[in-house]
This record gives structure tokens, sequence and C-alpha cells, in this order.
């Protein structure tokens, strides 16, 4: 098992967290490098005009979760990995001290603001009192080609009201 820890600064005004690394995230060491990653970092460094570099991103599961096949194939994390890597990414929050997290999807969702109901583009008040705006995986979101417009600009759309908080809190401008 391959372990890919977060990258990015630290500490860090807003942090990303996804689910758990992929095949190219497991290869290149380093998180939301794949197609799905790609995607988003497209529309991340789009929205808020920053590089990745600028942005601390991590995942909540720090391996593959695979199904042992040929080629292996990418399976969701289980209940009990989540469990597991939880602790190690509260301390991870705790040294990157953000004041805004972007929750890709339910697992990272879940892990970071547990007592809330999934509902992207709306914020919610998260681990340690942080400010979670969650969002839906950029997997989920090239899987439903035949709506891609429609979420494409719900995902920019969510992301917007995390750089309006950018923009006031710390004067970012773009």
């Amino acid at each position: 098992m391959e372990l890919v820890f977060g990258a990015g600064p630290c500490p860090c005004k807003l942090m990303v967290i996804g689910e758990a690394p992929g095949r190219e995230e497991t290869k290149l060491k380093t998180p939301f490098v794949g197609k799905a990653g790609k995607f988003f970092i497209g529309i991340l460094n789009e929205v808020f005009g920053l590089e990745r570099n600028e942005f601390y991103i991590t995942n909540v599961v720090k391996f593959w979760p695979v199904i042992e096949t040929k080629r292996k194939k990418t399976k969701p994390p289980t209940i009990e990995e989540v469990r597991f890597f939880t602790p190690f990414l509260k301390k991870e929050i705790k040294a990157v001290s953000p004041e805004w997290i972007i929750a890709v999807g339910k697992t990272s969702f879940c892990a970071v603001a547990p007592d809330n109901d999934f509902v992207p583009g709306k914020w919610v008040t998260g681990y340690n009192g942080i400010s979670v705006m969650p969002v839906y995986h950029p997997a989920y979101i090239l899987r439903k080609q035949r709506i891609l417009a429609t979420n494409t600009k719900e995902l920019k759309k969510a992301l917007m009201k995390v750089r309006e908080r950018l923009e006031v809190e710390v004067g970012c401008k773009n």
C-alpha cells in the first residue's frame, strides 16, 4: 500500500479535501493529478486565478482503494478506511489551519462535517468551526456527460462563493 499525502502551503487559508487518491495520484504521489483531478484543478485555477501550489490539497483516505483485478479497479473507500484516516485528517487540518475547506464529494464532506447534510454549494460549519463548502466530486461530474455543462456551472457557482469570502476576508484580488 503506497500512501499519498497532501501538498501545498502550510498554513493555508483554503484547503481542498477529496476522497482518496487514484491510479495517477498513487503513481505520482500527488493528490488531484488524474483525469478528474486535472479537470477540478483547472476549474479552481479559472475561478480563483491561483495555481495549484497556492492551495493545500489532500484526501481523506491516503491510499488508493482498489478491487484487486488484473488492472486494479478503483472502488469507493470503505467506512472503516474513512474512520481509520479521519484522525490523521483532523491533525492535518490543524496543521494547515484553513479558514475554509472545499469538501470534494460526499466522503470528504462527511469526514469534516458529519452532522450536516451534503448539499453542494451550501456553506456549513464543520470540524473545528471551519466553514465548509461541499461540491460534487469531479469524477461524478465527468461521468454525467449529458449534464456536464450544468454540473460544471454549479461547481463554478459554489467555488465563486468561496472566492467571494477570500476576497472579502483576505483581500485577494484577481
